[in-house]
């Protein structure tokens, strides 16, 4: 037979187990014991860290590219130019030669060196002894300690829009080089095309690490959906060198990011009005070809 438990028995044996467990919790959240809640919070977003998430896998495509681009053109070196800022600069994204500190400082002024000429008028050049080009700039050789002798640059255009410049440098062996040919541009053109959108995506990819970071680290300063969290993103962003020609679009995201969480009514009106704007621009470009 099974033994019965009184149940004036059960009740203090459950009333013990409770106060056994209310001193735990006290003892738990007692200064000095254990770190408080806003520190494990505080401890987690300051230890998550997203930046290269994105990125890394991007950037190994174009390197991969980059290098079988310069196989194709006959280079000893190549590299990918990238906008710095939205004057026309460019700053060194990499290189098959090994990215150097002294490469990623360089910045070269608008429309500065041949690739800043293909920058500014969208169009390749090829020159076959740079120390007859007046326009060549020779600041990232003597910070590097490289010589340039010929070179061969294109643009990078995504959309339609400029993000960089292609530049392939010298011939494998040593000098005096033979110039690069129509065919070895063309051959350049090719791989343009899709290194101009891998750099389009990596630098977006960029600028959301870079924005999630920084919502992680507003996370113990204001509450996610408010409008101070909101303009704090803003401010951030008017101020993020990362942003780039990017901006408009993380701006954007902010402002539809603010609407929505404030419920479902404003969710909808949003994507009903960004849906007829959809539409109506659709329908604009659409009658601005037939003309």
């Amino acid at each position: 037979m099974r033994r019965r438990v009184p149940p004036a028995t059960v009740m203090v044996s459950s009333f013990q187990e409770r106060n056994e467990m209310n001193k735990e919790s006290k003892l738990a959240a007692a200064p000095g014991t254990e770190k408080s809640f806003a520190s494990q919070v505080h401890d987690v977003a300051a230890s998550t860290d997203l930046s290269n998430s994105l990125t890394a896998p991007l950037r190994g495509a174009i390197d991969r590219l980059l290098q079988s681009s310069a196989q194709a053109v006959g280079s000893a070196v190549a590299s990918v130019l990238v906008r710095d800022g939205n004057e026309g600069g460019l700053k060194f994204l990499t290189a098959t030669s090994g990215v150097t500190d002294e490469l990623l400082a360089l910045r070269l002024p608008p429309g500065a060196g041949i690739a800043g000429l293909v920058c500014s008028t969208n169009q390749p050049m090829a020159v076959a002894d740079v120390s007859q080009e007046g326009s060549f700039w020779s600041e990232a050789d003597r910070r590097t300690g490289f010589k340039t002798v010929t070179v061969l640059a294109t643009p990078l255009r995504s959309s339609n829009e400029m993000v960089g410049v292609l530049e392939f440098v010298n011939r494998p062996g040593e000098p005096p080089y033979p110039p690069f040919t129509p065919a070895e541009m063309d051959q350049a053109a090719r791989f343009a095309e899709p290194i101009a959108r891998l750099v389009e995506v990596y630098e977006m990819a960029q600028l959301v690490e870079s924005l999630f970071n920084r919502s992680l680290k507003d996370l113990l300063e204001v509450s996610p959906g408010t409008a101070s969290a909101a303009e704090n993103l803003r401010n951030w962003l008017s101020k993020n060198a990362l942003a780039g020609t990017h901006r408009d679009l993380a701006m954007l995201w902010v402002s539809i990011h603010e609407i929505v969480m404030r419920g479902d009514a404003e969710r909808e009106l949003c994507r009903d009005l960004l849906q007829t704007l959809a539409r109506f621009t659709e329908k604009r470009s659409s009658s601005s070809f037939g003309f």
